[in-house]
């Protein structure tokens, strides 16, 4: 009777996690952005000032980044005064100065009305994390972690105000 007893025990609890592994996997498989396939995906967060970034991925793996946002010409040191080719060269000269060291990032700057209308490329493949870092343009993640995961960077998005969509 007593072996019987531990005999049903031991069922039970292997039917248990047997259960909780089928309801991990259930849950993995809900996420789009958990699987670890090369399909390309794409993520677009938006703030409420309008400001812009569209995630590039493969899998979960994002690989490219493009921020857009607006800066007043007081933010970039330019007095309004000047004509526009000059100002659209102290545009490019100061968005230089900030990241022409940085391999893998791209800044444009164009004039719109009262601002500067500022577009950052970053392709993860060709930078160096590292210099990223330093330069304020990625926080420093898990050091388990061997890429930008796109299903973290939404959750911190979203966490941050941002209304982020999947494509």
């Amino acid at each position: 009777m007593k072996k019987l007893g531990v005999l049903l025990l031991a069922l039970t609890l292997m039917g248990c996690a047997r259960l909780s592994d089928f309801k991990e996997e259930t849950r993995k498989s809900e996420d789009p952005f958990q699987e670890t396939s090369e399909k390309k995906k794409s993520l677009t967060c938006t703030s409420s000032n309008e400001d812009q970034l569209v995630f590039e991925a493969r899998g979960d793996q994002i690989y490219k980044m493009t921020q857009t946002f607006a800066m007043s010409f007081e933010d970039l040191g330019i007095n309004e005064d000047l004509d526009p080719e000059t100002i659209q060269n102290k545009i490019n000269d100061s968005l230089d100065s900030m990241y022409k060291e940085l391999a893998g990032v791209s800044v444009t700057g164009e004039m719109v009305d009262d601002h500067v209308q500022i577009t950052v490329i970053i392709d993860y493949d060709a930078c160096d994390d590292e210099e990223l870092i330093e330069a304020g343009l990625l926080e420093e993640g898990e050091m388990e972690s061997q890429y930008i995961s796109l299903n973290e960077t939404k959750k911190s998005y979203e966490a941050g105000g941002y209304t982020c969509t999947a494509d």
